[in-house]
């Protein structure tokens, strides 16, 4: 019966350990947002009009979102800012004309990411959230961009 009863225990204890390792995926909405916000987003893969985009090691893609709205990164070679917004059932929207970049040219294949980069961005419209992972999806999911958290792997 003892022996029985310390199973039960050690698996409540494993099952508790995996539950709080692996949080359920979270849609990000207006009233949870600051779980993503005044962090740092590294970029690790995209797909862009189902298209698999290769991921260049060289190639440093950032995102960071504001408590103000804003959204700030590096595309690769220049840096890039925004706006966007979450309604409350979770949709994202990427109100204005676009990004502002800075203009520095650089080598074709990082320039080829960075343009890929962003317009991928304004293509997703949810973002959900999988402990240090970001992911950013279009409704129909033929656009997606996944990131890491920075510092966490």
């Amino acid at each position: 019966m003892r022996a029985l009863t310390w199973s039960v225990l050690i698996a409540a204890a494993v099952l508790a350990a995996c539950a709080t390792a692996n949080p359920p995926p979270m849609l990000v909405t207006s009233a949870n947002a600051g779980k993503i916000q005044n962090r740092q987003w590294e970029l690790k893969s995209i797909t862009l009009d189902n298209r698999q985009v290769v991921m260049d090691l060289q190639a440093n893609m950032t995102l960071a979102f504001g408590t103000d709205g804003k959204v700030t990164g590096i595309a690769a070679v220049n840096r890039f800012n925004g706006t966007c917004s979450f309604s409350s059932d979770g949709k994202l929207t990427w109100p204005g004309a676009g990004f502002i970049t800075t203009r520095k040219a650089g080598p074709p294949e990082l320039m080829e990411k960075e343009r890929a980069y962003l317009q991928a961005l304004p293509k997703t419209d949810r973002a959900i959230l999988i402990g240090p992972t970001l992911r950013l999806q279009s409704e129909d999911e033929s656009t997606s961009l996944m990131f890491q958290e920075a510092g966490k792997s």
